[in-house]
């Protein structure tokens, strides 16, 4: 997923589109999502091009792990967002990128865990 994200520059935005991690560091990351994808999510909404909603179990066992990946996440792609909604009876994972990177939410959605 992450080999094919080149440096380049969202319009209007100063943040580039690119990742900070080595090869190895970036496969060993995107093996943490999987992993926890599949065994917290639900499902998943594709709500526009640029925004997906991961439907997490409503468990919050997995959610300090979810926060810190998404933080590592953060700090190498600062260009990904994501954002956690609390409800009374369910928990989701907004995750949003620019419209540069819209290819980057289908690869996230094809990862274990995260089904229609």
């Amino acid at each position: 997923m992450r080999a094919a994200l080149v440096a380049v520059y969202a319009a209007g935005v100063d943040i580039p589109i690119a990742c900070s991690l080595n090869e190895t560091d970036a496969q060993a990351q995107l093996g943490e999502w999987r992993y926890l994808l599949a065994t917290s999510v639900d499902g998943v909404d594709q709500i526009s091009r640029t925004e997906l909603l991961l439907r997490l179990r409503n468990d919050v066992a997995p959610l300090e792990a979810l926060i810190r990946l998404a933080q590592r996440e953060k700090a190498c792609c600062q260009f990904i967002g994501f954002t956690i909604a609390i409800g009374a009876d369910s928990l989701t994972l907004h995750v949003s990128v620019p419209e540069e990177a819209s290819w980057l939410l289908g690869e996230f959605a094809r990862l274990p865990g995260a089904r229609a």
